[in-house]
């Protein structure tokens, strides 16, 4: 599998170029589960946590819901086996990731094993480059076209009234704005479960975050123009500010450029 996946077209399509690119490695994740459990997913037999998240995907991100098909589709694997995926990925708590402001706005945040940068051109909505997994419809690090940049600095699908977790509102918010607090707004408003926490920049160098806990919602705002998930998100952000022009990152370390509209990864810098 290539490290960069092009996606275009509708939801659907989308999906089946995603999945197409990551048909084998995706077989290999299916048939690594114990064997039972495997055939449940393939005759359709999933347990109830994951029938309500594909019941609250449909309904409150039918764009993400018809992607998932589509990429279930274009790899052949079962949608259950998906969805069972995205529960399990967007249950991993906090990571290290941070914003920081100025001339452009750069998020950082560390991904290590299966990863891709996805290059999405949906149809009728912004282009965007994203850093994601093999098995996951949306992103975990990416900017727009527009350059408004997003980074998912906390996600967990534990609580609330919704199944749907939260950390997909920043694949809503590439798609669709290219300000900051039109962003933000659409995350304190829209329908979503667990926990989440969304960080943010723009095009004008500004950033801002958003703590989701079930119904509940905040708004963060930067320090001396940074704002990180903890205290090693931070160490990490002022490492990438002091470092010198043209600096490696960590090899596990992502970093966008809302100026650049670029996406830095593994020595590599992809832009839209």
């Amino acid at each position: 599998m290539s490290l960069l996946v092009d996606c275009a077209g509708a939801p659907r399509d989308l999906g089946l170029d995603h999945g197409r690119a990551c048909r084998a490695e995706l077989a290999d994740r299916l048939a690594g589960l114990p064997w039972a459990e495997g055939l449940r997913l393939r005759l359709g037999l999933a347990d109830a946590p994951v029938r309500r998240l594909q019941r609250d995907l449909a309904r409150h991100f039918p764009h993400l819901s018809e992607s998932l098909a589509g990429l279930a589709v274009g790899a052949g694997v079962p949608e259950a086996f998906l969805a069972r995926e995205i529960a399990a990925e967007l249950a991993s708590g906090a990571v290290p990731a941070a914003a920081l402001a100025g001339e452009a706005a750069f998020l950082v945040r560390p991904l290590a094993g299966p990863r891709l940068v996805r290059r999405s051109r949906p149809e009728g909505l912004f282009a965007s480059l994203e850093l994601t997994r093999p098995w996951l419809l949306s992103t975990l690090l990416g900017v727009n076209e527009r350059g408004l940049a997003v980074a998912v600095a906390e996600s967990g699908t534990r609580g609330g009234r919704y199944a749907a977790p939260a950390a997909l509102l920043a694949q809503d918010c590439l798609e669709r704005f290219e300000a900051l607090d039109a962003a933000l707004d659409w995350c304190a408003g829209r329908p979503a479960g667990g926990t989440a926490t969304i960080l943010l920049g723009d095009a004008a160098g500004e950033v801002a975050g958003i703590e989701i806990a079930g119904s509940e919602r905040r708004v963060l705002r930067p320090a001396d123009g940074l704002l990180a998930r903890d205290g090693s998100g931070a160490e990490l952000a002022k490492s990438l500010r002091d470092a010198p022009p043209g600096a490696a990152l960590p090899a596990d370390v992502a970093c966008v450029d809302s100026g650049e509209r670029s996406l830095t990864l593994a020595g590599a810098t992809f832009r839209l």
